[in-house]
């Protein structure tokens, strides 16, 4: 079985990545950040591929050249959080063509593959955000619901290849770390009702269950990775 993880050079991607290797697959990271993307790769020792998934013809490229591929994970995204007064129309549109257009241009290219796979099963990462309502994200948090609408559509459109997102919550990766260092961390653990906040592994564990047999009559859902944080606040 062959898995491609998109945005696999580190974080939730990188962590997905070791979770199905260790669960018996073949992996295959896709990554724009080509000496970070190539360690991992080293580390995981898995195929890789460096490429941005907004260029239409390197994408269409990349999927004619594999064999076979029977999971496709749609991780990567990136977020500048903005307020709408100050927000610069260049970075947001980055935000949607790498978090929805990439999603769509990878799922597009991928499917020829999918549907020659007896398991064919997409996860798309969508977030917490996409519910929340957060002030100050820029076009992140429509981005991701676009994620969530998409998959949905999807899960209809595509048949019989499953597809599915999980919306991690607050998780401690590279890209958020700064978030919780010291007393910010102890207050963002504290709004949570598991009391703690989350690991990469969470979410990779949830997409593996996804990706595997014991979730073949799973498609169409949105599963939230948070700790209970999307319920509710312990805290008053």
């Amino acid at each position: 079985m062959h898995a491609l993880v998109t945005g696999g050079a580190q974080g939730l991607g990188y962590a997905t990545a070791d979770s199905l290797i260790e669960n018996g697959w073949e992996v295959t990271l896709l990554d724009r950040n080509k000496d970070s993307l190539r360690n991992a790769a080293s580390t995981l020792g898995c195929n890789f591929f460096s490429a941005d998934i907004t260029d239409h013809n390197s994408i269409q490229s990349f999927f004619n050249s594999l064999p076979k591929l029977d999971a496709l994970v749609n991780n990567a995204g990136i977020w500048v959080p903005q307020h709408i007064e100050s927000m610069s129309v260049s970075d947001q549109t980055n935000v949607m063509n790498v978090n929805v257009l990439g999603t769509v241009l990878c799922t597009k290219y991928a499917l020829p593959l999918l549907r020659n796979s007896e398991q064919g099963a997409i996860v798309n990462v969508s977030s917490l955000a996409a519910q929340t309502n957060s002030p100050g994200l820029g076009l992140y948090a429509a981005s991701k619901s676009a994620i969530e609408t998409l998959t949905k559509q999807w899960a209809v459109e595509l048949a019989p290849i499953r597809v599915n997102a999980v919306a991690p919550g607050l998780i401690i990766t590279e890209g958020t770390s700064e978030n919780y260092r010291g007393e910010a961390g102890q207050l963002r653990a504290k709004a949570v009702p598991l009391g703690r906040v989350g690991q990469p592994n969470d979410v990779a564990e949830a997409i593996a269950f996804l990706l595997s047999e014991s979730a073949s009559y799973v498609s169409g859902q949105i599963i939230s990775i948070d700790g209970g944080l999307g319920a509710g606040s312990p805290q008053r």
